[in-house]
């Protein structure tokens, strides 16, 4: 009986796959990133309900439906492989009951490494060259510069950094976040439908529980200095290298920052202004830096301290 089953459960979940590919084939492709984000979804569920064998023989059945049913779609044919292997590997955690805290790196760096891949050696193996991409990205960002009325190449050579070369840089990061991102989307989704359908319950994190690392908050500071000596620099490697520091050290300040706009909204004003704050930093770029400080000082304790007191107090 249980694997009459296991073997009805497997099949419903290609047929309902099959099903989504097929509605993506009809309405032109709209879905596919969709369904590439779910299918790793689908192969940890199976596997936290049966085993991890039979995670990995419910990969073979959605790889082949999902090239024969694509139509050989180079998206199918790029990410399916990449979703594949981030739903084995969550699955494998979930197996050796892994923290949640593993799982969820396994999901982000398997996507980005998947992503990361695919951008930079898949694309430009099929005639989509990396150059192509970039080009296309400082373009956008031109045009957008110029609705705003913001000059980013003035305002980088202010700062000592050559706008073509920032893109390239930006280009790759943004890469990085991008399937960072949706590996945090395949780890909450994991979660959320996990705990639902009553398969296992990995628990809850909340944003009250993320616990800033004082190390880290100073290590982000120091490399985000290392903009006051890029234009010094003449070896290019280098150079971008320094780009690479800077930037990862901003945006984990940023991390820290916009985790202590929503914890101080919540906590002192009673709302979330997470959005709110955001969407003011692209209007006016100079808060992007007030988020910077407001980061490091909530990473290195003093803003910490400080909302936990008013916690404290609002108890």
């Amino acid at each position: 009986m249980n694997q009459t089953k296991k073997l009805t459960q497997g099949a419903m979940m290609l047929a309902i796959v099959g099903a989504l590919i097929l509605i993506d084939r009809m309405t032109a492709y709209w879905f596919t990133e969709i369904i590439v984000l779910l299918m790793p979804v689908v192969i940890i569920m199976y596997a936290a309900m049966h085993s991890f064998k039979d995670g990995a023989l419910l990969c073979v059945g959605l790889t082949i439906i999902s090239f024969l049913l694509g139509n050989f779609r180079m998206t199918y044919l790029i990410y399916v492989p990449v979703g594949i292997l981030t739903g084995l590997s969550y699955a494998y955690g979930i197996s050796r009951n892994m923290p949640k805290r593993w799982l969820l790196m396994a999901a982000v760096i398997t996507y980005t490494v998947g992503e990361l891949i695919a951008t930079f050696i898949v694309y430009p193996l099929i005639g989509f060259p990396v150059s192509q991409f970039i080009e296309e990205y400082r373009l956008a960002m031109t045009q957008t510069g110029s609705i705003t009325g913001i000059d980013y190449t003035q305002i980088f050579s202010m700062a000592g950094l050559d706008f073509t070369k920032l893109i390239v840089v930006i280009y790759v990061i943004s890469t990085i976040l991008m399937g960072a991102m949706e590996g945090v989307l395949i780890h909450l989704l994991a979660v959320f439908l996990l705990k639902r359908f009553k398969i296992k319950d990995l628990g809850n994190t909340s944003i009250f529980d993320i616990k800033p690392n004082p190390a880290l908050a100073y290590t982000g500071f120091l490399m985000s200095c290392s903009t006051f000596f890029i234009k010094n620099i003449q070896n290019e490697t280098l150079y971008y290298i320094a780009i690479v520091v800077a930037i990862l050290g901003a945006l984990i300040l940023m991390y820290y920052g916009y985790i202590f706009i929503i914890l101080f909204g919540i906590i002192v004003l009673k709302r979330n202004i997470g959005g709110i704050f955001v969407l003011l930093c692209f209007l006016i770029p100079a808060l992007f830096f007030v988020l910077m400080m407001l980061g490091f000082l909530y990473g290195s304790g003093p803003l910490r301290n400080m909302l936990e007191d008013r916690a404290a107090i609002g108890k």
